[in-house]
């Protein structure tokens, strides 16, 4: 089988229950998390910790059901749950814990591994503007906009912890 079908040529492409345009808002929202999930994957060449690694396993599995609940546009058929929300929240909780209270703007740039999350958590932020924007359009799962909103809040307590306590 031939990994090209020539069906988006036209500049269409499939949402699962319909076909739709490539500038489709719900395509422009999995876009943007494919990529946060590729620097995910970036990132954890840098990351020497399976703990924190493992963390990052979970978050890039429940992205990609992100992608599905934002292709399946089914508000009757919702991913994301108030577990995986509070699952993150535990998450960030315990990296937070061995860091000091900021008191100041920071770079994250003392490990390769900070400065790779940092990269992950900009592409967050740009990914949750533009599933905001699809919000806007039509009522979307609270709890996704509640996890992606923590994630960003994860990923720079975790490039933090890199900094200030695992400098590795």
């Amino acid at each position: 089988m031939k990994i090209y079908t020539k069906r988006g040529d036209m500049g269409q492409t499939d949402l699962l229950t319909k076909r739709v345009s490539k500038s489709d808002l719900h395509i422009s929202v999995n876009g943007a998390f494919d990529e946060v999930m590729a620097f995910l994957l970036m990132a954890k060449h840098h990351i020497l910790m399976d703990e924190v690694n493992d963390d990052i396993n979970h978050i890039y599995d429940h992205l990609f059901s992100i992608c599905h609940e934002i292709a399946l546009n089914d508000e009757n058929k919702y991913i994301t749950k108030e577990e995986q929300v509070k699952w993150l929240e535990s998450r960030l909780d315990y990296y937070d814990s061995y860091l000091e209270p900021l008191h100041k703007f920071i770079k994250l740039d003392q490990t390769k591994a900070a400065s790779w999350l940092n990269v992950v958590r900009v592409t967050v932020r740009r990914a949750e503007r533009e599933l905001i924007s699809l919000n806007e359009q039509q009522k979307l799962n609270i709890q996704t906009l509640s996890y992606i909103n923590r994630l960003s809040d994860f990923l720079f307590t975790i490039a933090r912890y890199f900094d200030e306590v695992h400098k590795v």
